[in-house]
């Protein structure tokens, strides 16, 4: 069963002015593909550059880290069927986060909001979900994409899942935590070909560091 998400008005401070949508994965794909266009395949830009003399050359690039754990297949299920929606997975690169949210098919018309703060909530910006597939008849995915405005070192930004169905709204926010992000300096160390990455940020070991899911440049 499809579904869709109905116009609401903004009751955020500030609003994004253009709604991100993606049909399918594959569109999330070309964006990524639009957004690295002059990247050529296995090759890294680095931003903020320091560049020292010697047979070895340092350099340091702006790199978004997540702090939180995705569930597994099993594990999402179980909460999707218990509180409704849940946070799928999630990918990122550059200044982009996109991610995947299942939900609970409680009804055709429903409307999934992410929700995202860069001050701890003083301010917030709101992005739409947009349909994708149905899983199973009891599920349904939808996709969303956050364009953040800038990299800077130890920036950080938060964001919940708002699910509505049915005249009910239902949450997901990382069990009260939210869902962060944060944006750390990372050393390059680089000779004889191969380079070394060594965090040089303020911020604290992060268990949660996956460095499969994010593309520098």
């Amino acid at each position: 069963m499809r579904s869709k998400s109905e116009r609401t008005s903004p009751t955020q401070r500030r609003r994004i002015k253009k709604n991100v949508r993606f049909s399918d994965c594959f569109d999330l794909e070309q964006a990524e593909y639009a957004i690295n266009t002059q990247v050529e395949k296995g090759s890294e830009k680095y931003t903020h550059l320091t560049v020292s003399n010697g047979p070895c050359s340092s350099a340091s690039e702006l790199q978004l880290q997540k702090y939180f754990w995705l569930p597994t297949e099993n594990e999402l299920r179980w909460l999707v069927g218990e509180q409704c929606v849940h946070l799928e997975s999630v990918r990122w690169f550059g200044r982009a986060i996109t991610g995947v949210v299942r939900v609970k098919n409680l009804g055709y018309e429903k409307k999934i909001e992410i929700l995202y703060t860069f001050d701890d909530w003083t301010t917030s910006y709101t992005v739409k979900g947009a349909y994708t597939e149905s899983p199973s008849p009891q599920e349904d995915r939808f996709s969303f994409c956050i364009f953040l405005p800038f990299l800077k070192v130890d920036l950080c930004i938060y964001f919940c899942i708002k699910y509505e169905c049915g005249g009910m709204a239902y949450w997901d926010s990382n069990c009260g935590g939210n869902y962060k992000f944060a944006c750390d300096a990372v050393a390059i160390v680089e000779g004889n070909g191969s380079g070394e990455r060594i965090n040089c940020s303020n911020s604290s070991f992060n268990p949660f560091f996956d460095s499969d899911c994010s593309i520098f440049f």
